[in-house]
């Protein structure tokens, strides 16, 4: 599947898969539908829907996911989908090679995982599976590189259903973003110009495995308790290798610049996570590093499904101010501004 460069393509660091994000949603339908043909009855079929409360904003060509399929009672021909990439050749009409054909006397579960494996593989080097009971596991998952990882199940569908069956995915990562904004204060003084000259995160690793059945899908503190961490101290970004990076200098502006926007397992923090920024206030003042440990920020946990904005300004002073973090359009915030020297 071709990656495709985030609308603001300047502030991402990574390379990106064929959709982009919406702020505020953690779930699309994608859906199963039926046309004529085949000896047993219609063809199982995938179209996508109307996009509203979605998790990608739009599919595009060469988008791809994965599917999984068996029916009962078993038979010879039970297992219906083994993996097989699904995808859209124009962002609309989905394809897989070699019909499938609903069979009236059986029932039916589908599974699905986005991006599609051979993405996966050929990309991140990441092995997934579903097992006939629906139960997922993601080998050596690289959050790194940047892949939206998403879920979904359609459960018992009589074989003689003539309506459309819906995949509804779910995130299985966290959205940490940072943002930098000028702070209204400081407008009117003379010289005031703040530029970011770079800023990283880091001290988090990289890779995970993730087991989970269909019903944990659908609860995030079982979404988290699914995923488990590399704790190899060579998996652990660094200062100098660091999960996100911004390598270019940005000037500051009123409504806010995207400086960092990653993909993260959820997991609680630790004081070893840090965003490090270099700034300067004015063109005559050398650049100052502020090195801020997350929990001091004050958020201890990032949940699946949710997105996380931490946003800062750059004082006259030469600090930077962060507001409280924010958690999706909903979410309550704690404490007030924190001042980092």
């Amino acid at each position: 599947m071709g990656r495709i460069e985030r609308m603001v393509k300047k502030f991402f660091y990574f390379p990106m898969i064929t959709v982009t994000l919406l702020l505020t949603s953690c779930t699309n339908v994608l859906v199963h539908d039926m046309e004529k043909g085949g000896v047993d009855g219609m063809a199982i079929d995938f179209r996508t829907p109307a996009l509203t409360r979605v998790a990608v904003e739009s599919f595009t060509a060469g988008s791809s996911f994965s599917v999984w399929g068996w029916y009962l009672p078993k038979d010879a021909a039970s297992e219906v989908f083994n993996a097989t990439t699904v995808s859209t050749p124009n962002g609309s009409v989905w394809t897989y090679e070699g019909l499938r054909y609903w069979k009236a006397d059986k029932t039916y579960s589908f599974y699905a995982l986005y991006p599609s494996v051979t993405d996966l593989m050929a990309n991140a080097a990441t092995a997934a599976h579903y097992d006939e009971d629906g139960d997922i596991s993601v080998t050596a998952f690289d959050a790194s590189k940047g892949y939206d990882l998403m879920a979904a199940s359609a459960l018992n569908i009589s074989g003689s259903n003539t309506g459309k069956v819906a995949f509804t995915f779910g995130h299985l990562l966290a959205r940490v973003e940072f943002v930098v904004k000028r702070n209204a204060a400081a407008d009117g003084i003379e010289g005031f110009n703040p530029v970011i000259h770079s800023a990283k995160l880091y001290g988090m690793h990289k890779t995970a495995d993730f087991l989970a059945s269909a019903a944990d899908l659908t609860d995030k503190e079982a979404i988290s308790a699914g995923w488990a961490i590399s704790t190899d101290e060579s998996d652990r970004t660094t200062k100098n290798e660091p999960f996100a990076v911004l390598s270019e200098e940005i000037s500051v502006n009123a409504d806010g610049t995207t400086l960092i926007d990653a993909l993260l397992f959820p997991q609680d923090l630790t004081i070893e996570y840090y965003f490090e920024v270099t700034y300067s206030s004015a063109s005559d003042r050398e650049p100052c590093t502020s090195t801020v440990p997350l929990v001091s920020l004050p958020l201890t946990t990032w949940e699946a499904g949710k997105h996380y904005r931490y946003t800062f300004t750059v004082s006259d002073e030469d600090r930077i101010l962060f507001d409280t973090p924010t958690v999706n359009a909903w979410g309550e915030a704690t404490g007030g501004i924190i001042i980092v020297e």
